[in-house]
């Protein structure tokens, strides 16, 4: 069996952030580079999958760093695509050479890669290289064996996973979960250091500036900025007579456990004729995918709906919701209530549970045939898996992961484009906000990341359309075996409190977590680094890749305060920071603050909150 991994060389920016300079180009000094930790992740479970194995990167002539890295572990055969043509390329152009390289090479079974990338963790280019070479995709995969000629993927979703039966050929993307890196042994270090690595150019395999490059790219980035951490003021346990019941007392005082009055936990009151703003009746210029949940619109959905009324009326006005299953008829009324002007209905028994390629083929059908201006996917395990593969099937630009929308102009050389949807994300880490543009490709696309938009009720009487549903012999080609989920894990969204635990964590410590949110009554979540040494399910991650919360308390166990987490915890109420190490970033972005290891602070915590325990939210 013959597989190719795609390796990407990043700065390392868990070791050292990235600037903007002046001009408003990426300023790598400070971190240096690396093999990105997700593809290391790919290139082991490749390793334990198949007979021969290729690395191959698209890359400066440093990238080869990171190729002879891949020998060294045990790559058969290591493969650099560069070219100057290459500079600039989108996500899109990026799919165009890598699958041009993977055809050079011939002969492929599996191409596998991580589960995005550390400076940009977009998660596009699995299924963008899946699309292009007309293969099924599984993505944020932590198992997967091969059975004849099929590979059985079991991925991670939200709250829990799903197994897959995917036939070869097949692309796969590999979560951090799964197939912990093997170190190189001193042979293949010998073995690397005299190793050829295979350089290959544009001409090569056959490519042009028509399909790659910065010019070709349907995505343009317009500006980019410094992301700088807030700084709370920490106050410290232990400091000035500051104790744990003084803490506790605080924390009360703040109203740190009282539960919030969110929308989504209010009873809807029954659409009635005289709370409704009248229907946009033309065609809707703004769509929402939607995700069904317990046989109904996800919370994710819901707050896409409700940004996309404010977005809409500047690119022509209205608003669509998607929605794909087997019975989706229940979405019509909850769309309606959150601005949906139209519900399009596409219901087949094929369409349920979710599968990528015939969920792709629909919309995409449907976007061809009625041609809105934008389209906004969930950045959830679903929305990650099916954006980029219908971005790549209508040739357009995707940005992911966004935390905010808006349309404004746009000039660039000369000409003003009007009216563009400005989509901020953001990168490196979460050290850098960048400001993603589609200028001429239609539509304009993004995954957005669930939690950063209110949720309103803003009600509509929508009208009902379907949608054709016309799928090809191969569509259905990938079977759900199985899929299991604990709702109770689902969503961090709606926790008034959160415990986090970290890196500073290990297995025989991780109960105290349990066991703080027992004492509070909060929800259980997970840095990265948590999630990486398994000690809680990726569903449960906070962060850059995972979910983005703002309870009214959050506590940080053992966790750094990495960009990459931050970002999905910073805009919490209240942020207690518990580590021990005082030079923590964690630190600076915390009110309180306990310097210590997590076996000695949190039982000294809980024994504080018994004291003077507060009412668990209802």
């Amino acid at each position: 069996m013959k597989a190719v991994v795609l390796v990407k060389q990043v700065p390392d920016l868990r070791r050292g952030g990235v600037g903007v300079r002046a001009d408003g180009t990426i300023d790598r000094a400070a971190a240096a580079p690396i093999t990105n930790p997700a593809d290391l992740h790919a290139l082991e479970a490749a390793l334990q999958l198949a007979d021969d194995v290729c690395a191959l990167s698209m890359g400066p002539p440093q990238a080869e760093s990171a190729l002879r890295g891949a020998l060294e572990i045990g790559a058969h055969r290591a493969v650099l695509l560069c070219d100057h043509l290459l500079a600039g390329s989108d996500t899109w152009a990026t799919a165009n050479a890598l699958v041009a390289a993977i055809e050079w090479i011939g002969g492929v079974d599996l191409v596998l890669c991580g589960i995005s990338a550390l400076d940009g963790e977009t998660g596009q280019v699995g299924p963008s290289v899946a699309q292009r070479l007309g293969w099924p995709q599984a993505t944020a995969c932590e198992s997967l064996a091969i059975d004849g000629r099929s590979l059985i993927a079991r991925r991670v979703v939200e709250g829990g996973y799903e197994r897959l039966r995917l036939p070869l050929p097949a692309v796969v993307t590999v979560g951090e979960t799964g197939f912990a890196p093997r170190y190189p042994t001193l042979p293949n270090r010998r073995r690397a250091a005299a190793a050829t690595i295979e350089r290959i150019g544009a001409a090569d395999i056959g490519i042009d500036a028509n399909s790659v490059g910065l010019a070709a790219s349907p995505t343009k980035v317009a500006k980019m900025v410094s992301s700088p951490l807030p700084d709370r003021g920490c106050r410290y346990v232990g400091s000035d007579g500051f104790g744990y019941d003084d803490l506790v007392a605080e924390l009360i005082g703040r109203s740190a456990f009282a539960p919030r009055d969110e929308v989504a936990q209010r009873t809807p009151t029954p659409l009635s004729v005289t709370s409704e703003a009248a229907a946009y009746e033309g065609d809707a210029s703004v769509w929402v995918v939607g995700q069904m949940t317990e046989g109904t619109l996800d919370r994710s959905t819901l707050e896409l709906l409700s940004q996309a009324t404010q977005l809409a009326p500047a690119l022509g006005g209205g608003v669509a919701a998607v929605v794909l299953g087997a019975e989706v008829g229940a979405a019509v009324d909850v769309a309606g209530r959150h601005g949906a002007d139209v519900v399009y209905l596409a219901e087949s028994p094929a369409l349920s549970p979710y599968r990528a390629e015939p969920h792709a083929r629909v919309i995409a059908d449907a976007i061809r045939a009625r041609k809105p201006d934008s389209v906004l996917f969930s950045a959830t395990t679903t929305g990650r898996d099916l954006a980029p593969r219908v971005a790549s099937m209508l040739n357009t630009g995707l940005a992911a992961d966004c935390t905010d929308l808006y349309i404004d102009d746009w000039t660039r050389r000369g000409v003003t484009y009007e009216r563009l949807l400005h989509m901020v994300r953001p990168a490196m880490a979460g050290g850098v906000l960048a400001t993603c543009l589609c200028p001429q490709a239609r539509p304009q696309m993004a995954t957005v990341r669930p939690g950063v938009f209110e949720l309103r009720e803003l009600p509509r009487r929508p009208r009902v359309e379907s949608l054709a549903i016309e799928l090809s012999a191969t569509d259905e080609r990938v079977d759900v075996l199985e899929r299991r989920t604990s709702p109770a894990d689902v969503d961090l969204r709606d926790a008034d409190v959160v415990i986090a635990g970290g890196a500073g964590c290990d297995q025989s410590s991780w109960h105290l977590i349990e066991d703080l949110a027992a004492a509070i009554g909060g929800k259980i979540a997970a840095s990265r680094g948590a999630v990486e040494a398994r000690l809680a399910p990726r569903s449960l991650q906070v962060g850059q890749t995972g979910a983005t919360v703002r309870p009214r308390l959050y506590v940080a166990c053992g966790i750094s305060g990495a960009l990459q987490h931050a970002v999905g915890m910073q805009d919490s109420t209240t942020i207690v920071a518990i580590n021990r190490d005082p030079e923590a970033v964690v630190f600076r972005l915390a009110n309180f603050g306990i310097v210590a290891d997590v076996r000695e602070a949190i039982p000294q915590l809980v024994a504080a909150l018994d004291q003077r325990r507060p009412a668990p939210p209802s």
